[in-house]
C-alpha cells in the first residue's frame, strides 16, 4: 500500500507543479520537494518526466471525461443532454482548476511537440475532441443541431472556448448560452 501512496503523492505534486509551472517550467527536484520524497524515488515510478507529465496529463482528461460524461449519460432528451454537458464543463473549469490549468497550459505544447511520448498525448487529447465530436452528432442524428455544422470544429470550439482560464463563471455561463444557440435549431426544454 505504501508505493500506492508514494505514487499517488507524487502525481498529485506533480499536478500542481505542472498546472502552475507547465512542463517546462517545472524540474523533477521541484516535484520531488513538493511530494517530500527523492527525486530517485520518482525515477522509480516513473522514467522519465515525460512519463510522468503523460500520466498527469492522462489522468486530467479522464477526470473531465467522467465528470463530463458521467452527467450526461443517463440523460436522453438531447437538449438536456447537451445543457447538462456544458454545465458540467464550466463547473470542471471553475470547481477542478488545477487540472484544467494543466490542460489548457500544456494543450500548444502537446500539440507541436515530436516525440513518441507526445504522441500519445495527442492521442488522448484527439480521443476527448472526438467523443465531444460524438455528442454534437448526436444532436444532428436527432435533428436538434444544425446539419452544415462541422462536429469536430464545434467540439473544438467548445474545448477551446470554455476550458481557457481565467474567466469567472458569469462569463463562462455566457459563453455556454452563445454555444447553444449557435448549435441548436432551437433550445427548448423538450
Amino acid at each position: 500500500m505504501l508505493g500506492k501512496e508514494t505514487r499517488m503523492k507524487i502525481l498529485e505534486a506533480a499536478k500542481k507543479a505542472f498546472s502552475e509551472k507547465g512542463f517546462d517550467g517545472v524540474s523533477v527536484d521541484e516535484i520531488a520537494k513538493r511530494a517530500g520524497v527523492r527525486k530517485a524515488l520518482i525515477y522509480y515510478y516513473f522514467p522519465s518526466k515525460e512519463i510522468l507529465f503523460e500520466e498527469v496529463w492522462k489522468s486530467a482528461l479522464n477526470e473531465l471525461e467522467e465528470h463530463l460524461f458521467g452527467e450526461v449519460k443517463n440523460e436522453n432528451v438531447y437538449i438536456r443532454k447537451i445543457k447538462r454537458f456544458l454545465r458540467a464543463y464550466v463547473d470542471f473549469v471553475t470547481s477542478k482548476s488545477v487540472l484544467n490549468k494543466i490542460i489548457e497550459k500544456e494543450k500548444a505544447s502537446v500539440m507541436d511537440t515530436p516525440g513518441e511520448t507526445w504522441e500519445r498525448l495527442k492521442e488522448r487529447y484527439w480521443d476527448f475532441i472526438k467523443r465531444v465530436a460524438q455528442l454534437i452528432e448526436e444532436g444532428k442524428r436527432r435533428n436538434y443541431v444544425h446539419e452544415d455544422i462541422d462536429s469536430r470544429a464545434a467540439a473544438e470550439l467548445i474545448v477551446s472556448s470554455i476550458g481557457e482560464v481565467p474567466k469567472d463563471e458569469n462569463t463562462l455561463r455566457s459563453i455556454q448560452a452563445m454555444i447553444l444557440r449557435g448549435l441548436l435549431k432551437f433550445s427548448g426544454e423538450s
